[in-house]
């Protein structure tokens, strides 16, 4: 009996400890089935975490792409600009030749200038000078004529005296004719009358006719020619002003082209206003024009028509013409000239007379324009300096052009290569 207690008691824990348990293991499985409600919310968050963190991650990818595209865009354009600002520099360097080629050239207008003012003033000294000496000629022929007419009074009167009527009797009524018709009837002016009543008398005192050197018996006065005597001395002066002006046109184009536009305008002036009266009235006048070394030994070597003045200028500097034509300086002029010789021929870019020059190419291309069998143009390298430099200054001898050139370097004197240039355009040009 006491073993069939102990054996309840015994059962009776056993059960207690057995409901414990199963209250233990019912509340940890609540607690599990918790947890993994928990961990399937969880999990759904995360999985919607993973959908979200993939969009910004395929945004994020885009941005990416897009950024790298815009930085490719920037390193094209930074590589541009650094394009531009060395073309913009090369640019820079070569106005700033340019400004300072024209101040040069300014600087040598403006001396040419003021030596032609220097030159001009000494030739309007002169033309005074000779005026004044004209107008004192002036005088001196108004008393003269002044005097003969005084002489031609008294010969009219000694005419009726009986002292003189058999000399004048005996003369032709041919030579007399001169003494029958006065000034006033024929209209002429009283110096001409004078001449010819003095040429009368001095062709009938004698059989052959007397020299325009010889003086005449009544007052020692040289007998002139029957041209010079229709000359006035006013018509003379007038005629020296033109010559003179003249001159002073032709000096400034001779010693100074870089005027030759300036002095074109003015003798175009000058041709407008030359009074045609002067011509029509008397040609010997018009020869005296024409030749202006009649006025003196220092205009005597030189001719002052306006064609050849204007052609022996070119032939001594024949940039003045292509000055004319292309307008602005010659260095300009000439830099133009080339360009167009050289269009269309490749790897040529005249921009100077430096660097555009040192392989050798615009020379060859030049050349090519005119001597098509000397320069073989279509197997040149712009790297072959020495051979485009020989073929070229080979082709320029061949016709007589010295070569002074020493291309030594990257960058040749511009003076040289223009003047090298300058007498290929002289050759073929001129």
């Amino acid at each position: 009996m006491c073993t069939h207690t102990q054996v309840e008691a015994k059962c009776q824990q056993v059960t207690e400890r057995a409901d414990k348990r199963e209250q233990e293991l019912s509340s940890r499985v609540t607690s599990l089935e918790e947890a993994g409600l928990q961990a399937e919310n969880q999990l759904k968050e995360l999985k919607e975490t993973i959908f979200e963190l993939e969009d910004q991650v395929e945004q994020q990818r885009a941005v990416n792409c897009h950024t790298n595209q815009a930085v490719l865009d920037m390193e094209n354009l930074v590589k541009k600009l650094e394009e531009q600002k060395t073309d913009s520099e090369r640019h820079l360097k070569m106005l700033t030749r340019q400004i300072k080629d024209e101040k040069e050239e300014w600087r040598r207008f403006q001396a040419d200038l003021q030596t032609a003012v220097v030159v001009a003033n000494d030739i309007k000294v002169e033309a005074q000078q000779e005026l004044r000496a004209l107008r004192r000629q002036l005088q001196e022929e108004q008393d003269r004529s002044a005097k003969l007419s005084t002489d031609l009074e008294a010969l009219q009167g000694v005419r009726y005296s009986p002292l003189c009527a058999p000399s004048f009797l005996s003369y032709p009524p041919s030579r007399l004719k001169p003494l029958d018709s006065p000034c006033s009837a024929s209209g002429c002016k009283p110096g001409a009358t004078v001449k010819s009543l003095i040429k009368s008398f001095d062709t009938g005192q004698s059989e052959h006719p007397m020299p325009s050197s010889q003086r005449s018996p009544l007052s020692g006065i040289p007998v002139r020619t029957a041209p010079a005597a229709a000359v006035s001395p006013i018509q003379v002066s007038m005629s020296f002003l033109f010559v003179n002006y003249s001159s002073l046109l032709f000096y400034l184009s001779l010693f100074f082209p870089s005027l030759i536009p300036l002095t074109e305008k003015f003798s175009g002036c000058s041709e407008d206003l030359k009074p045609p009266s002067l011509m029509r009235k008397s040609p010997s006048l018009e020869s005296v024009i024409k030749s202006p070394a009649s006025f003196g030994s220092r205009t005597a070597p030189f001719s002052f028509n306006r064609g050849n003045s204007k052609l022996s200028v070119e032939r001594k500097d024949p940039l003045a013409a292509l000055a004319r034509e292309y307008g602005g300086s010659k260095r300009n002029a000439l830099l133009k000239w080339c360009q167009k010789k050289t269009e269309g021929y490749p790897n040529i870019d005249v921009t100077n007379f430096s660097s555009s020059w040192s392989d050798g190419l615009a020379f060859c291309a030049l050349l090519h324009t005119y001597l098509p069998a000397h320069i073989p143009y279509q197997e040149l390298i712009s790297q072959d300096k020495v051979r485009n430099l020989t073929l070229a200054f080979q082709a320029a001898e061949s016709i007589g052009i010295k070569p002074s050139l020493l291309m030594t370097t990257d960058r040749p004197d511009w003076q040289s290569v223009m003047q090298y240039v300058s007498q290929i355009y002289k050759y073929f040009e001129t």
